[in-house]
């Protein structure tokens, strides 16, 4: 790989506030940012109930959007590379603005599914920026602190959009609840050129193609790969889980919508505590342990998951498997900022694939659904976890040489 690519001309204007002011200010804008997304997984859901969509069809709808962004989170990181994440996330910001609110006017879950693929071409570049500028600052910041990002984020997805999304649709209608995500798409594009990175990487004027080939090459550490396979199968989960979670309460348990959203937020609420209060947790017992330890509270979660028909089981497995989900993040983050690459293009590989999970997980979810109940779905996860779980694939090979021996 070539030098030009991996090393940027240090330069002090390319952080033009502190570590302390900027990991606060970014904790701000990471909590806005998700508060938009959040709202919108809601206003989709509630949109997707109001047209009459079958689960496969909500499936397509929630999918399209994740297609356009994994297709575009490559190019994202090599638009930063060239241009800086701050203005990159300016640009996208002001087409979410103008964009998402066209979606509360479709007539049939075929015109949402179009618009959201168009509207969620920006949010891979909004993300990929994000992350670029986290990276780069977390040596600086604390390891400790790796899960500030995400718990934030999260916390508005999770909990605060949800509820944001539900109280604006109740009282405005989605076509109301759409202008309130799209006004804070405005403040932030103006708040996040303030505080995201100015670095613009040397030889980023190659071209477009060479770009693309230079951060695929990045799939052949085996620190990328892994960081990169572990958190686009979390996304698989998460995605099934948010798109399906309100559908499965309300037409196979026939409870109320809220019941739905309550899970969202229990689920929202673990992941967020977790990844602010347990960054600490990753260099002290070491990566093969806390991935070992996610993944068996991932998988613990999904049977629970699978099997529980009250609502208290189905809380425990939410929190089970949000809990796996933010050990096996806090992991990732801290090998890949730590990885001495390119934080665009190893931000945009990152990002691609989580939101590829979210897609299969939404998109799949959504076809198996026409086969399976949408409950047995969870269970069909664990085992393609157990597949990649390396304690699992330890365990495996300590038993079979025994086996074979009677």
């Amino acid at each position: 790989m070539s030098k030009p690519e991996m090393s940027a001309t240090p330069d002090p204007s390319t952080h033009g506030i502190s570590s302390t002011n900027f990991a606060r200010a970014f904790v701000l804008l990471a909590l806005i940012s998700g508060i938009t997304i959040g709202m919108n997984k809601i206003q989709v859901t509630l949109l997707a109930l109001q047209l009459n969509a079958e689960p496969w069809q909500i499936g397509v709808l929630i999918g399209a959007e994740s297609l356009s962004m994994m297709l575009m989170s490559l190019p994202a990181g090599v638009l930063i590379s060239r241009f800086s994440a701050r203005r990159v996330y300016a640009v996208a910001s002001i087409g979410a603005m103008l964009l998402y609110p066209l979606i509360a006017y479709a007539a049939n879950w075929v015109i949402a599914a179009l618009f959201l693929c168009i509207a969620g071409i920006c949010i891979p570049f909004r993300v990929v920026s994000m992350n670029t500028s986290w990276f780069e600052r977390l040596p600086e910041i604390g390891i400790s602190r790796g899960g500030w990002y995400r718990g934030t984020l999260t916390l508005g997805i999770g909990l605060l959009g949800p509820l944001l999304g539900s109280m604006t649709s109740q009282h405005f209608g989605i076509q109301g609840s759409y202008l309130f995500t799209s006004a804070l798409f405005g403040l932030m594009s103006v708040y996040g050129f303030v505080i995201l990175s100015r670095k613009r990487t040397d030889g980023a004027n190659i071209k477009s193609r060479q770009g693309f080939r230079d951060m695929l090459k990045y799939l052949q550490d085996a620190t990328v790969r892994q960081a990169c396979l572990y958190d686009g199968l979390g996304g698989l989960v998460r995605g099934f889980f948010s798109t399906f979670i309100i559908v499965m309460v309300v037409r196979q348990f026939h409870w109320g919508i809220q019941s739905g959203v309550t899970l969202m937020v229990v689920e929202g609420a673990t992941y967020v505590i977790a990844l602010l209060t347990l960054g600490a947790i990753v260099p002290r017992l070491g990566d093969h342990l806390t991935y070992n330890i996610g993944h068996a509270s991932l998988v613990a979660g999904l049977l629970v998951l699978g099997t529980g028909s009250s609502m208290v089981g189905l809380m425990a497995g939410a929190l089970l498997q949000a809990l796996g989900q933010a050990l096996n993040h806090l992991v990732n983050v801290s090998r890949l900022a730590h990885s001495g690459h390119n934080m665009g293009h190893v931000s945009g590989l990152f990002t691609m694939i989580g939101m590829g999970g979210g897609f299969f997980g939404a998109t799949l979810g959504g076809l198996l659904s026409k086969g399976f109940v949408l409950q047995d779905i969870f269970l069909i996860w664990i085992p393609v976890w157990l597949s990649i779980c390396p304690g699992f694939r330890q365990f495996i090979r300590s038993i079979v040489p025994v086996s074979a021996n009677h």
